[in-house]
């Protein structure tokens, strides 16, 4: 933790055995070797500390995006199979739901898919400024194209890992918060297997809403987060079915699944590889906005 008092209280929360690691990339061959390592910190810092990281520890985690853009995480794609990344809707059983669906053909051959997300980026966390926080700042890595790229990684999953072409792109500041970074995504992606991907992400609507939608020859197949809904929607109707699982249970499941790995149980879903692929779209949204 770049905060030493925080870091310091954390570790005495953990328990005696606990210990901190000093905020020195320099010193961590000085902390002895370890199992596994996460890498949490905002977005600029991800691909330098989780690069310093492999020096000591044979499993990393890092938070999603992998890196600011895809050249940063060049070094690390080289790892694919040291280096994780934290994707946890891969791990949101609604969304695990979704694309069995797909997968098993319930909206027939795919021609096009939707992604939207949007939430009033103050509210993510009243108990800050939301101006000091990574999200609305530029020297940080922020802005809603990587903030957001669970939609992307999403893509990526439905779609397989690309090259995809970014047909065209908006990547803007359009409302009224004091930020210096986009608050406002919209592509068009022609996918590499042929179906065409719009996707939408703002920092700015007042309610949350946020979805995924498959649309093939047989039916549409919806998860709509802000109605709790899976809908299933072809020429005879609508058939519905709760998703009403919480979101912070991902991360739990998330987190098991990477102590397993660390255990050398199987890997988790997105290795740096993966986790690439939706950097390389990011870029080629904002490249195709310029």
């Amino acid at each position: 933790d770049p905060e030493a008092d925080r870091a310091t209280r954390a570790a005495a929360a953990a328990g005696p055995d606990a210990g901190t690691v000093p905020f020195d990339l320099d010193a961590l061959d000085a902390a002895g070797a370890l199992d596994g390592a996460v890498v949490a910190s905002p977005t600029v810092h991800h691909a330098t500390q989780a690069e310093a990281l492999l020096a000591v520890a044979p499993r990393l985690l890092v938070e999603k995006p992998l890196a600011p853009d895809v050249r940063a995480a060049a070094a690390l794609t080289a790892h694919a199979d040291r280096v994780a990344v934290a994707y946890n809707l891969r791990f949101h059983e609604p969304v695990q739901r979704l694309v069995g669906l797909v997968a098993d053909g319930a909206a027939g051959s795919v021609t096009g898919v939707r992604l939207w997300f949007g939430s009033w980026l103050p509210d993510w966390r009243p108990q800050v400024d939301y101006r000091t926080t990574y999200s609305a700042r530029a020297d940080l890595g922020g802005g809603v194209l990587l903030d957001a790229i669970h939609e992307l990684d999403l893509l990526v999953w439905l779609c397989g890992p690309g090259p995809h072409e970014v047909v065209g792109a908006v990547v803007d500041r359009l409302g009224p918060l004091e930020i210096d970074v986009e608050d406002t995504v919209t592509a068009v992606v022609r996918t590499a297997g042929g179906p065409v991907a719009t996707v939408a992400l703002d920092y700015l609507a007042r309610r949350y809403r946020r979805g995924v939608e498959v649309t093939g020859d047989r039916a549409t197949v919806r998860l709509d987060w802000a109605r709790s809904v899976i809908e299933v929607e072809d020429g005879d109707g609508v058939r519905s079915e709760a998703a009403d699982t919480p979101v912070p249970r991902s991360y739990q499941r998330q987190a098991a699944a990477f102590l397993d790995w660390v255990g050398n149980g199987p890997a988790l879903p997105v290795d740096a590889a993966t986790g690439a692929a939706s950097l390389a779209l990011a870029d080629a949204i904002r490249a195709a906005a310029t």
